[in-house]
């Protein structure tokens, strides 16, 4: 009996439901950018152009995206982000290529090689070596993350771009005390309206 209610219930909510609101005739004829094209064709008020270039610039050249939507302080965290992982990446190798030669010249075995590291055992300069092998494929796939991430933010600011939002956002809480007459007797009640 719960799912046969449950379910009439959904199907109401679903016919009420609205996934938009079409464009009133007033705000239509007061955007400028609405109007014929020369084939006779309704042009959108929006542009769509915008997150495609948006996200072309962003492909093209990391932070161009977040500079073409004005948002500056994102380029800023998207080049703070790049210098810091090229910088990781050029310490790890430069470390790595260190620590390899230092365990060659441990297990070559000849003689004549000097050991650049008398003092290190031969396991200890292995986990280094691997130490910092692993954090330079980590800033690698950090960059290609960061790459990733600031074309998919580009695209996504782009389209908000699109929504206007009052600047007054506010909720007001409005309760009333109510009490009226029916013929039946007194009836009391408590009213809270939200208003947005």
């Amino acid at each position: 009996m719960r799912f046969f209610i449950g379910g009439i219930c959904l199907i109401l909510a679903c016919c009420y439901a609205q996934g938009q609101i079409p464009y009133s005739h007033a705000y239509l004829n007061s955007n400028s950018e609405t109007a014929f094209n020369r084939q006779g064709i309704f042009k959108d008020s929006t542009k769509w152009d915008d997150p495609k270039k948006a996200t072309i610039l962003a492909m093209v050249l990391p932070g161009a995206g977040q500079m073409y939507n004005k948002k500056y302080w994102k380029a800023g965290i998207v080049y703070a982000g790049i210098g810091g992982l090229i910088y990781m990446y050029k310490y790890n190798t430069d470390s790595l290529v260190k620590y390899q030669a230092i365990l060659t010249s441990k297990i070559d075995g000849d003689s004549n090689t000097v050991d650049l590291a008398p003092n290190r055992s031969e396991p200890s300069i292995k986990s280094d070596r691997d130490f910092h092998r692993r954090y330079r494929d980590l800033s690698i796939v950090g960059f290609v993350g960061l790459y990733a991430l600031q074309i998919i933010d580009a695209n996504v600011d782009a389209h908000l771009k699109e929504f206007k939002v009052n600047k007054d956002l506010s909720m007001k809480v409005t309760p009333e005390i109510y009490s009226t007459n029916y013929g039946l007797g007194r009836y009391n009640g408590l009213t809270l309206t939200l208003r947005f």
